[in-house]
């Protein structure tokens, strides 16, 4: 069997900045450029629009596609840039400079932004004539997830508040190469800290603050979307600076109208409480934990009934996803209840789940599951101990290897990589932390390659290649047999996508999923141009691998479509939303 990619990962780097904004930002800008690795983010996220919505085919109706989205991303991205919050896009502008960029490049810190206004926008676009390409667009553009769990009282050991995070993301191979931990003391406002990758001056993701405060950002969709409004580095920038209670931080939130679509899981470890600030452009609710809870879990669907009017989907499997998170998260720390509660390495258990809450014991590395292939950032905030539990590997980040780090909020300006000597001088220790039951597997290594080709080349041989080796890992996944059954049909091969549709529907038993994988087994047609599968040929309907000899040529079946009759096309499908239209 061929040995699962082993993407290169940079070591651990730490920064501490001081000063007003604009200074925070030139150092960090110097840092960075002194350690080395600040192009790879930059070069992704300059172009991750493009390659998202219309990928690098030949051909003259793509070049004019990339075109015209690029034209819509600098406009969008001018007008956002336009209304940031002055110091904080002069920051990210010295930040730029100062790691050999361009002031010009500051601007890439919106393309999250970018991301949530084209599911909003193609949500009002998606009726009548327009109602196809809103929905292909839709599904192009909803990459983003992720999941976070907050715990305290009888749910967290101790009794403490603990803030644990997945944050799944286009970007494998990059965000998650390259981790970096950055400590902020401003000469107005609290200390904070963030989590973030080599080449993003971006509190944003995971900030941290003195006063106990923590923020995870998270995905939504709602045509209530503009091209005005506050970004949301700076909401959160704001809230990470200035907040000591949920109450300032819901505020804060409302100051100024978002420009898109965002939820706010909110913990203060003060108040041993959370909440989820849900925004669009029009409001900000504040969802509020369940009477006598002692957790709080946040994914990607507003929970607010003021909210849900206009809320939009790029699929039905995107509100599947969600909530099958969610209610796996609860049924984990449910579970962790009757023996004292969730420690931090436990819920860094539950972030690297890879169990749907409606079908217990099958172990899936794509669909509704907490350890994404596009998991980039995993890390659990503890503010009491001034302390977190963070993932510095490869996608899925959950999976480890793992790091627990402590710091002291006094010390010198400066920066450290993951074992320099220096770093207890300046106040911060980083130990590796070995956590039982949290591995690594071929399969998931090669699904997560699987999603990083279709996030950039979108080759869809070397797709369907990196899906049968991680099939041939994990035979018994019913939910890498569906993204095969897509891959192939997308090739054309309708004898391989035949088979894995069978191959799955042996184990699958989630009734979306079934119906899907159904979907996938009658889309073949067979014409006599086309041979039917052959023994050898990758035509068993059995759940192990499907291999193919050198001497076997598949059958082709261009015919393939989910609706319609012959000559129809294959469908559009998405490995992160294991979905297709």
């Amino acid at each position: 069997m061929t040995p699962a990619p082993q993407p290169e990962t940079l070591p651990l780097w730490i920064a501490r900045l001081a000063g007003d904004q604009p200074t925070m930002g030139r150092q960090h800008g110097a840092l960075i450029a002194e350690a080395g690795g600040v192009d790879r983010a930059l070069d992704h996220y300059r172009d991750m629009p493009e390659r998202m919505l219309v990928g690098n085919g030949p051909g003259v109706a793509t070049r004019l596609a990339r075109a015209a989205v690029t034209a819509g991303k600098e406009l969008y991205l001018a007008r956002l840039d336009r209304d940031r919050v002055p110091e904080l896009r002069a920051r990210s502008i010295a930040f730029m400079e100062a790691a050999g960029k361009t002031a010009r490049d500051a601007r890439y810190v919106g393309v999250m932004d970018v991301f949530q206004g084209v599911v909003g926008l193609a949500g009002r676009l998606g009726v009548g004539p327009f109602a196809p390409r809103a929905r292909a667009l839709a599904m192009a553009a909803a990459q983003p997830a992720c999941s976070t769990v907050v715990a305290w009282g009888a749910a967290s050991a101790g009794g403490v508040v603990r803030h644990a995070r997945n944050f799944d993301f286009p970007g494998i191979g990059v965000w998650d190469a390259a981790p970096t931990l950055v400590l902020c003391a401003p000469d107005h406002g609290l200390r904070y800290g963030f989590v973030a990758t080599r080449g993003g001056d971006v509190p944003v993701v995971t900030v941290f603050n003195e006063a106990g405060v923590t923020v995870t950002s998270h995905t939504r969709f709602h045509r209530e979307v503009t091209v005005g409004g506050a970004a949301v580095i700076d909401l959160v920038h704001e809230i990470g600076r200035r907040a000591t209670t949920l109450a300032e931080a819901a505020a804060i939130a409302a100051e100024r109208p978002a420009s898109v679509t965002w939820g706010l899981a909110v913990s203060s470890a003060r108040e041993r409480c959370a909440v989820s600030l849900e925004i669009h452009a029009g409001r900000v609710a504040v969802v509020e934990p369940a009477p006598g809870a002692d957790f709080l879990t946040v994914a990607n669907r507003y929970r607010h009934p003021a909210m849900q009017d206009g809320q939009v989907a790029s699929s039905a499997a995107w509100g599947l996803h969600s909530d099958a998170r969610e209610r796996r998260l609860r049924q984990l720390v449910a579970a962790a209840a009757p023996g004292g509660g969730a420690d931090s390495d436990a819920l860094m258990r539950m972030l690297s789940d890879r169990e749907d809450a409606d079908a217990p014991g099958v172990r899936r590395h794509l669909g509704g599951v907490l350890a994404a292939p596009y998991t980039v950032h995993s890390v659990v905030v503890e503010p009491e101990t001034t302390s977190l539990l963070l993932a510095v590997g490869p996608a899925p980040a959950s999976e480890g290897p793992f790091v627990r780090v402590r710091w002291a909020w006094d010390g010198p300006v400066g920066a450290w990589e993951l074992g320099d000597a220096g770093l207890a001088g300046a106040g911060i220790t980083v130990e590796p932390v070995a956590i039982d039951g949290v591995s690594r597997d071929d399969a998931g290594r090669w699904t997560s390659e699987a999603v990083r080709l279709e996030q950039t080349t979108r080759d869809p041989d070397a797709i369907a290649a990196a899906l049968e080796r991680a099939i041939t890992a994990a035979p018994d996944d019913p939910s890498l047999r569906l993204g095969a059954t897509w891959s192939q049909l997308r090739r054309g091969d309708g004898v391989r996508a035949l088979a894995h549709a069978r191959a799955g529907l042996v184990r699958e038993t989630l009734p979306y999923r079934r119906a899907q994988l159904l979907m996938g087994a009658r889309a073949p047609r067979w014409s006599p141009a086309t041979p039917r599968p052959r023994p050898g040929c990758g035509a068993s309907s059995t759940a192990s691998a499907i291999p193919t000899p050198p001497t076997c040529r598949p059958g082709r079946a261009p015919t393939a479509a989910i609706r319609g009759g012959p000559g129809a096309a294959a469908p559009e499908a998405h490995l992160g939303l294991l979905d297709a239209s």
